[in-house]
């Protein structure tokens, strides 16, 4: 059976990750997408670490696309460009609004061209309001949107996620939702139309439960490391060979499990951790207790006690661990890719199945303006 999304063409104008992310999931979902870039190619080239000689983040993003390289100050080039668009469906970027205009690809323009393709933007802070044409990266979305407020150890200020482009993937997979529901509404309406999405946007909406504590309570959540504010325990402790466990008890079943795995039985009967609004107010008597007891064993021990007695719990794995987890490969979460360029690379895997509409497996992308004499000839045809 057919990919979902085979049959369909998409250009892709994007850098670094966000719009790149997302050509690369339409691509493992069956549609031909063309990655679009000058002749000196996108910035994210130029990010370490390389893999003979081609950035990591570029190849990662980059899955799954055909690479063509035109100079769009080029009369001619432009107008090859714009043949491109004119025969896809989606057409994607996520560079400074405005860009897209001055280039002479704003929507308006391409839209004339190609009344039912579906234009996605991606921006930092919106297309409207003060700061829409301002550039924006991760970490500075983060501190704008109020992520390093409630991020950090307890007594902290001011921390971020440095190194997992957090915002920039969760934008990607908010774009790529829209589009897809773009595709339904052209099917049903016969027409393209504009997306406009953004990573404070994006921000905002995966903040939704800490918004909610604040929008229902008026009091700012303070950075409290890896603690929970619904219930206790819910953090890591440190075990005796100094790797970290991860405990949660969210029931007072469970509580009572976790004081039993502990050979803790009287911290149940104790006034002040018997339910759990009184454990969330002794919340450092609690810890300290129990931060204590889990320093005495080595996390393979605790892992089998809390195991044992149903306790929710896990260990803190580093990315040598994910790798090796048979778990993460019995379902494919990170595949083995040969390439024709950099060898064998492993990337991840796909983030659904499907049992009738087969999603990728990813296939190789290319470098820089590899395929643009092919994708050029083939306007001629």
């Amino acid at each position: 059976m057919k990919k979902i999304l085979e049959g369909l063409r998409v250009v892709e104008m994007g850098f670094y990750a966000v719009a790149p992310w997302s050509a690369k999931h339409l691509g493992a979902l069956g549609a031909e997408v063309i990655k679009l870039e000058p002749p000196e190619g996108e910035p994210s080239h130029h990010v370490a670490p390389y893999i003979n000689k081609t950035a990591a983040l570029y190849i990662a993003a980059n899955l799954n696309k055909r690479h063509v390289a035109l100079d769009l100050k080029d009369a001619a080039r432009r107008a090859a460009a714009l043949e491109l668009i004119q025969g896809c469906d989606i057409f994607m970027e996520n560079m400074r609004p405005g860009t897209c205009e001055r280039l002479g690809f704003g929507y308006e323009a391409l839209r004339k061209l190609n009344p039912r393709l579906i234009f996605a933007s991606a921006s930092a802070y919106g297309h409207s309001g003060e700061m829409a044409s301002q550039a924006g990266a991760d970490p500075f979305v983060q501190a704008f949107c109020g992520w390093c407020s409630v991020t950090g150890a307890e007594g902290t200020e001011g921390e971020m996620l440095r190194y997992m482009a957090h915002l920039d993937l969760t934008t990607a997979a908010a774009l790529t939702e829209a589009i897809l529901q773009a595709l339904v509404a052209r099917e049903r309406h016969g027409t393209g139309q504009r997306i406009d999405c953004s990573m404070l946007s994006a921000s905002i909406s995966l903040q939704t439960t800490r918004l909610a504590e604040y929008l229902a309570t008026g009091k700012q959540p303070r950075p409290a490391g890896s603690t929970g504010t619904l219930y206790a325990p819910d953090e890591a402790f440190v075990c005796q060979d100094r790797k970290y466990i991860v405990v949660s008890a969210t029931t007072q079943q469970q509580w009572v499990a976790l004081c039993t795995a502990l050979a803790m039985p009287g911290l149940a009967a104790d006034a002040r951790f018997a339910i759990n609004a009184s454990r969330l107010a002794n919340l450092s008597e609690l810890r300290g207790l129990l931060a204590g007891t889990f320093k005495s064993r080595p996390l393979t021990w605790w892992l089998l006690k809390l195991k044992q007695q149903g306790v929710p719990r896990a260990a803190i794995a580093d990315f040598e661990g994910v790798r090796d987890s048979t778990q993460v490969r019995a379902n494919g979460y990170l595949q083995d890719l040969a390439t024709p360029h950099w060898g064998e690379v492993l990337v991840e895997g796909m983030p659904w199945k499907f049992d009738r509409t087969p999603a990728g497996p990813h296939r190789p992308g290319g470098l820089k303006g590899e395929h643009t004499d092919a994708v050029m000839a083939e306007r001629t045809h």
